[in-house]
């Protein structure tokens, strides 16, 4: 199995800081946060399919499962990348419904483990 390319601290930071400003959280839950994030990003991109869970807009609470595979991402991108209406979300591929789901980093809540 492939290691898990470093994660970036700047992205760590961002995803702290947006959670800080936005929920009102103290910065060590706004930190782990950010990395559990950032780990779940990489390791989807290196082709693992990772069930997490995240608030939706409503309120309610989403449990997915998902992948940014390259090969599953290549197959499922149309024109030059991700739909519009995802930027600036964490976009992933749902594997349930098979097609592009994104949510705002805020809102992650964390990954579930088998």
């Amino acid at each position: 199995m492939k290691q898990i390319s470093t994660v970036s601290t700047n992205e760590i930071a961002r995803y702290a800081a947006k959670n800080i400003v936005l929920n009102h959280v103290d910065m060590l839950t706004a930190t782990s946060k950010g990395i559990a994030l950032e780990t779940m990003k990489k390791r989807m991109m290196r082709g693992e399919v990772v069930r997490f869970a995240y608030m939706k807009k409503d309120g309610s609470v989403r449990v997915a499962v998902g992948t940014l595979q390259p090969q599953a991402v290549e197959a499922n991108v149309k024109g030059t990348g991700i739909p519009k209406k995802y930027y600036g979300m964490f976009a992933y591929l749902d594997l349930e419904k098979m097609s592009w789901r994104g949510f705002k980093e805020e809102r992650f809540i964390g990954t579930i483990e088998n």
